[in-house]
């Protein structure tokens, strides 16, 4: 009788390598087609769209407490309290995660590396570390990188884009009256990142680096992909007013 279940050699897998290796390609190319379309602006108008996609990062050493409502990748659903302390000058990060209880559950420090003061399972893992600083300083600090075109979107929101040496591009999109969201593209598998963030009141001025978004949902898309809705509880300015 012929054994079905052998292994099967590298010789058996060629057609189908043969068919992935253009679809790959394509994918590639797709990924890079899902880059929204820039209208330029007049140059005499660039500036001040460029200054209002630079006024949503905060420029003060802020502290932050939000109610958080994680969906994990295996689809299980946590609430926490995050507390987060952030100086953007000097890119420094303190962040606390408690479970609704007060159980600090993750404790940790940046400033050029990753100090963890605390962690209790499953928060005790350094990828999950590293990510919840990378996702902070993705919604909070303006993107690294060079800003390569900036203009409006065919909704006629503000646009400014970014990139990388590694190809990382990032859209920061200010919606007219307030709001905003910033997409971040891997250039090889697309969309990897996405943040928008809403405010209560609708803000005339485009000025709202002087208010923290009442509600912030982040996105991570892929196979394991996550998402985060953080309703904001208390926001204090730590820098000193004139």
């Amino acid at each position: 009788m012929k054994n079905t279940d052998r292994f099967q050699s590298p010789i058996d897998f060629y057609p189908m390598w043969k068919l992935f290796i253009p679809l790959l390609i394509l994918g590639v190319l797709t990924s890079c087609a899902r880059l929204p379309e820039i209208v330029p602006q007049e140059s005499s108008l660039v500036s001040k769209v460029e200054h209002t996609c630079d006024s949503l990062f905060l420029k003060q050493k802020w502290q932050m407490v939000h109610s958080i409502k994680a969906v994990l990748p295996n689809g299980q659903k946590e609430t926490m309290i995050g507390t987060i302390i952030l100086s953007p000058e000097k890119e420094n990060i303190h962040c606390v995660i408690m479970s609704i209880e007060g159980i600090v559950l993750l404790d940790i420090v940046y400033d050029k590396n990753i100090i963890t003061n605390r962690a209790v399972p499953p928060f005790d893992s350094t990828d999950i570390a590293a990510g919840l600083i990378n996702d902070i300083r993705f919604i909070f600090l303006k993107p690294e990188g060079t800003l390569i075109a900036s203009g409006v979107t065919d909704k006629g929101s503000n646009i400014c884009r970014y990139q990388k040496d590694d190809g990382m591009t990032v859209d920061v999109i200010v919606f007219p009256g307030g709001g905003w969201e910033i997409n971040q593209y891997d250039s090889f598998f697309g969309l990897h990142r996405t943040v928008t963030a809403e405010f209560s009141a609708k803000h005339e001025s485009m000025e709202i680096n002087d208010q923290i978004p009442e509600r912030l949902e982040l996105t991570a898309h892929g196979f394991l992909g996550y998402k985060l809705s953080l309703d904001l509880i208390e926001s204090v300015c730590l820098t000193p007013r004139d």
